[in-house]
């Protein structure tokens, strides 16, 4: 390959840092941490996973996801149940409470996106998405031969 690795190696860490930073002050403007944000966007669209599912998809410790789930099951916006059909399997579902929250989420997720993209271009915004959208495929072919 005749492309320099190094710049590009390099732009994916400033993005990760900056992805982090937005994360972090979204998250904070909620009262809730980044993690427990990325399980309720989970259940906004799928409503009942189980911590298998959880695991597979967030590629988090079992530790970790227990301690989320205890985080969000305190707020009262998630609930944990046994599976009626395996007694081994817990699922985790959203409770009523939690539907306001999410739709606030979403659309304040939507404009902040909006404002941290707002002097982008029409043209410029498209090479975006179409970058990202090869960067996505090209790290979920490298996740998923591993």
């Amino acid at each position: 390959m005749s492309v320099e690795m190094e710049p590009i190696a390099e732009m994916i860490c400033e993005l990760t840092r900056n992805c982090n930073i937005k994360e972090e002050y979204f998250a904070a403007s909620f009262n809730l941490s980044p993690s427990e944000i990325k399980f309720l966007k989970l259940l906004a669209v799928k409503p009942q996973y189980t911590i298998k599912e959880f695991r597979e998809i967030l590629k988090l410790t079992p530790g970790r996801i227990t301690h989320i789930l205890t985080s969000l099951e305190a707020k009262n916006l998630i609930t944990r149940t046994l599976d009626p059909k395996d007694k081994r399997v817990i699922l985790v579902c959203l409770l009523p409470k939690a539907t306001p929250l999410i739709l606030n989420l979403q659309q304040n997720y939507n404009e902040l996106h909006k404002r941290i993209l707002q002097n982008v271009s029409e043209d410029e915004l498209k090479k975006i998405t179409s970058s990202l959208k090869i960067l996505n495929k090209v790290f979920d072919q490298w996740v998923n031969q591993k």
